[in-house]
């Protein structure tokens, strides 16, 4: 109880003198998803960061939040992260990678699945995590996802006995014309698929044939297959919106039907190419019985993420201890030297610069902080002091 009191006056002066220095309210617009509020909350600026009140973020955000202060005991906990999963990305394995290749050597793969079980991290399938995803269902703490892109052989003849060394499954999202028709570097067969679906792995849309770029605009511009309307030198234009769409929906349903065909699929899951999609994509998946997506972009996933954030475990440079370390941080906000902690929905973080606010809301966040935290994009318009949020 003394030592509780104890952190509550020290929290206390803390935070009144984080309230000395900063500036005072100041009037700005904000924007949520699209609509302006009538009455926006009061900012304030401290060392160039603005601030909003933690009532503000309650109530817009959906989020609870309490005052601590951190501490630099680690304990002996094991839970990184709870009723999150972290879903790591790997394409190519070779046992001896030529050099300039972006294969992830059968060595560095082996070690992080070793310091994966060593750490108390749990492996799940494609099954725990859209029960999780769609139904919010239940997933161990510490709860990691192995996927694969593209279909590589190699997936068979390297990282498949690793994975039933350590009694893993893992996900594969083959780019299904290049099965079909054995183009590019050597894929895997169907026949190595069934034999290998009876071990726990599972094999899902790369896109039939969208893992391509194609022209843009008459200046020869290229960007992904997936978002792109096609330029067409013939009649100097670009895609309609209804061939645009056609053609996406057309590449994605034989890709759902061939894998439905050959390995008996109920259910679908995309990997996009590239990470690209946009909304029009993201509006045709569920007629087409796709529930899932995933993208290249980095971090955790929570129930209703449905287009799910990957972690990539082959990035240059990074060592298989490096890559653990990432995840055992990856559900926790660093902590700045002086910052001020916080409990966000009952999990610590740490924000510089936070301060006491006037009675009744709580504390003062930095926005920008708190959106990078969450994945909210924050746009700032300094001319006509205006704020934009968005999911």
């Amino acid at each position: 109880m003394f030592k509780t009191r104890l952190l509550l006056v020290l929290l206390t002066v803390l935070l009144g003198a984080c309230q000395q220095t900063s500036s005072p309210s100041t009037e700005v617009g904000f924007v949520i998803n699209g609509v302006k509020l009538t009455e926006p909350p009061a900012v304030t600026m401290k060392n160039g960061q603005m601030l909003v009140s933690s009532a503000f973020i309650e109530e817009h955000f959906q989020k609870k939040i309490e005052a601590v202060i951190p501490t630099t005991e680690t304990g002996n906990s094991s839970s990184y992260y709870s009723n999150k999963v972290a879903v790591l990305m790997y394409h190519d394995i070779g046992t001896e990678p030529a050099p300039g290749t972006k294969q992830l050597s059968s060595e560095r793969f082996e070690s992080q699945m070793a310091l994966l079980k060593e750490n108390g991290f749990q492996v799940i399938d494609i099954g725990q995590y859209t029960d999780f995803i769609k139904n919010e269902g239940a997933v161990p703490d510490n709860a990691v996802l192995l996927t694969f892109d593209d279909g590589y052989e190699s997936f068979y003849k390297v990282a498949y006995p690793v994975l039933q060394k350590y009694e893993y499954p893992a996900v594969n999202f083959v780019i299904v014309s290049a099965i079909d028709n054995r183009t590019g570097l050597a894929k895997l067969s169907w026949d190595q698929m069934r034999e290998m679906q009876k071990s726990g792995m599972s094999f899902y849309s790369h896109t039939y044939d969208l893992h391509h770029y194609g022209e843009a605009n008459a200046a020869g511009g290229n960007k992904p297959l997936m978002t792109v309307r096609l330029y067409n030198q013939a009649i100097g234009g670009t895609e309609t919106d209804e061939v645009y769409r056609k053609r996406i929906v057309d590449d994605l349903a034989l890709a759902e039907k061939r894998l439905k065909e050959e390995l008996g699929n109920e259910r679908g899951v995309l990997a996009f190419p590239y990470g690209a999609f946009n909304e029009e994509v993201l509006k045709e998946l569920e007629p087409l019985g796709i529930e899932l997506s995933f993208t290249v972009k980095e971090g955790l996933n929570t129930a209703g993420q449905v287009n799910g954030f990957r972690i990539n475990g082959a990035q240059d440079g990074e060592t298989a201890e490096q890559l653990i370390d990432k995840l055992k941080r990856a559900g926790k906000p660093a902590i700045a030297e002086g910052a001020v902690g916080i409990r966000i929905d009952g999990e610590e973080a740490a924000f510089t610069g936070v301060r006491s606010a006037k009675e009744g809301e709580g504390l003062m966040i930095p926005l920008r902080e708190f959106c990078n935290s969450y994945h909210i994009e924050v746009h700032w318009d300094n001319k006509k002091k205006l704020v934009s949020l968005g999911a």
